[in-house]
Parts: C-alpha cells; sequence; structure tokens
C-alpha cells in the first residue's frame, strides 16, 4: 500500500516559473500528454495507440519526472498518463508519486479493468482524476468492441474511483456507427445518476496504419451537438480544443456531456494547447503526424544538461501546426 501523499501543497513547486512557451501560431503549451506504456489488456479494433507504433521501449519514472519538471518550469500545469492501458505498468504508482508534488493537474486514462483495484493506491500516491473508456453498457456490444467480458468490473471501477475522490470522473464514450450510436442515450443516464462527466467522442483515423480505415464506422456528432446546443440548461466553453459542456436533463438528472469533434474540425487544432510524448521518449507535436518527432530521451539522463533537453522540448513546440485548418487539412506537399 502506498503511503498517502501528504506533500500537495508543493503542487506549484515549479509550475508556471516562465509563461507557456507558444507555437509559431501563438498556441500557448500548457499540457503535456504522456503516453507510459502501449501495452493493453483490450484489443479495441479503432485504438488510435495515441499515434504511435510500438517498439517494446518505455521511459523509467526517474526519466518521466525529469521531463516534466523541465515542461513545468516552463508554464505547462497539466499532464495526462495515457497508453495503452497504464495501470499495466508495475511502477504507475512510483510514477504518479514523483509528478504529484510538481503538476496542478495529473489525471489518467484507463480502461478501467484494474481501477477497482487500484483506485485508493492512484489516489494516495497523488493522482487526481481519471478518464475511464466505457465505449457500452451493453455486456455483447462491450464485448465486440473491446474484445473483453470486463463490463462489470469497469462500472466497479468507476464506482470505485468516485468513492475515493479521483474527481470528476470522465467516461470515454467513442461513438460507432453501427455499434453504439443508439446508446448514447442511456449513457447520459449512467453520466447523470452517477455524477460523471460524458465525453462523445468521433472515431480518429491516425495515419499510423496505411490498411486501417474507419470511415465505415464513423459517427458524425454535429447533429448531435445541435441537439444539446438546443436541450442544454447550462453550456460552458472549455479552453482545451474549445470544446462545450453541455449540462442536459435526463431522467437520472444532468448529464454533463462534452463532444470531442476532432475530423475536419479547425477550432479543435487552433486551440489545442498540449504537446504529447511517446512511450519511448519522443516529443510528438500532434496525434495525426509521425514526420517530425523530437528525440528527447537521451537528454532525460542525469549526466546530461538541462540546456540540451530544453532545445529539443522548444524544437517539438516550434514545430507544432494546426492539422486542420479551415475545415480542411493542410497541404504537405511543398
Amino acid at each position: 500500500m502506498v503511503e498517502p501523499n501528504t506533500d500537495f501543497d508543493r503542487k506549484r513547486e515549479l509550475s508556471c516559473i516562465h509563461e507557456p512557451l507558444t507555437d509559431t501560431f501563438g498556441r500557448p503549451v500548457n499540457y503535456l500528454r504522456i503516453s507510459l506504456t502501449q501495452r493493453c489488456n483490450y484489443s479495441c479494433f479503432f485504438c488510435h495507440a495515441e499515434g504511435e507504433s510500438p517498439t517494446g521501449s518505455e521511459m523509467t519514472p526517474v526519466e518521466i519526472e525529469r521531463l516534466v519538471r523541465m515542461a513545468t518550469a516552463h508554464g505547462v500545469t497539466r499532464v495526462k498518463l495515457t497508453g495503452g492501458e497504464p495501470l499495466l505498468r508495475s511502477d504507475l504508482l512510483e510514477i504518479i508519486s514523483r509528478l504529484s508534488p510538481i503538476v496542478e493537474d495529473l489525471s489518467l486514462t484507463t480502461n478501467g479493468s484494474h481501477l477497482h483495484q487500484m483506485a485508493a493506491d492512484l489516489k494516495a500516491a497523488g493522482l487526481d482524476r481519471v478518464n475511464v473508456s466505457l465505449h457500452s453498457l451493453d455486456q455483447t456490444t462491450f464485448e465486440a468492441i473491446t474484445g473483453s467480458k470486463n463490463l462489470l468490473i469497469v462500472k466497479k471501477g468507476i464506482e470505485r474511483a468516485i468513492e475515493v475522490g479521483l474527481s470528476p470522473v470522465k467516461i470515454n464514450m467513442t461513438i460507432l456507427r453501427e455499434s453504439n450510436e443508439l446508446e448514447i442515450q442511456s449513457m447520459m443516464e449512467f453520466a447523470a445518476s452517477t455524477d460523471t462527466i460524458l465525453q462523445l467522442i468521433e472515431v480518429q483515423d491516425v495515419p499510423i496504419d496505411p490498411e486501417g480505415n474507419l470511415e465505415n464506422h464513423r459517427f458524425m456528432l454535429k447533429e448531435l451537438e445541435e441537439q444539446f446546443n438546443n436541450t442544454a440548461i447550462k453550456i460552458v466553453q472549455r479552453a482545451l480544443h474549445g470544446r462545450r459542456q453541455y449540462s442536459v436533463p435526463t431522467q437520472s438528472g444532468i448529464a454533463r456531456v462534452e463532444v470531442v469533434k476532432p475530423i475536419h474540425n479547425a477550432e479543435f487544432c487552433r486551440s489545442c494547447t498540449r504537446l504529447r510524448v511517446t512511450t519511448d521518449g519522443m516529443l510528438k507535436p500532434c496525434l495525426y503526424r509521425s514526420d517530425n518527432l523530437v528525440h528527447v530521451r537521451s537528454y532525460l539522463s542525469e549526466y546530461r544538461n538541462d540546456s540540451d533537453l530544453l532545445q529539443a522540448y522548444t524544437t517539438a513546440i516550434a514545430q507544432r501546426e494546426p492539422y486542420w485548418q479551415k475545415g480542411e487539412e493542410i497541404d504537405r506537399s511543398n
């Protein structure tokens, strides 16, 4: 059992020593999304794997801490730990314990299969909140999407996360045509009854697999968002990607719903403030691209000076550009 982290007063130890660095489009970078592993015990056919090709290499807790310390010293206040399935890392609690004192908002995305057993330890180590991927409340559909029979276990994990205070708990539901699109209302009822936040997400084609084609599964959310604009009793504009959070009445209470529409969405890119970090230690300026990665792991050794690390970081930020602009992909043929 990990001892509770009592050092939360140090949350701003290095945060915002400087203002966030900005890219050439004037977008500040205040958010790191760090992939901890490409290992996963699910087989979701639409998984974009954070835009990575598996290498089998994973950064150490010490390397991750050094990268985050440098980033927080230059305006990063939020860190999201992702995968793969991050709860499969045996050293996850150590990583969280190292990052928690220096990050204002430390969160994690999980498929929930181990959340029930680990929620209390995650909270004690210093994790602030979780996103749980839950694409269906129907056992048959859940198994068809994930290849797992863990639906009840995931729901117990959500309950446990709420109990221990990993809040707000967010539910990530990728909407798939001819699969789970008829479950949106039932998932909204679930979110209202559990006081969680539901994120409805468009499936994303990420060009890491030339064989992949998810067009037949894509359910466009524009019409649904227009419906929420008319029915919500409250709408809050979030800074990240300019997305809105709708408070929508349901039979189970008020559901808080966010619609994530990344496809041909110039506003989504225009409001992006995050930089990705791959499992094997490269800075990735954009989910959709793998041609502008910046190697950083070799600079994370205690024997390397900070100037090399900062140079790699600023290089990656300088290479950020909106993937979607005015509704279309940028022409990179020149």
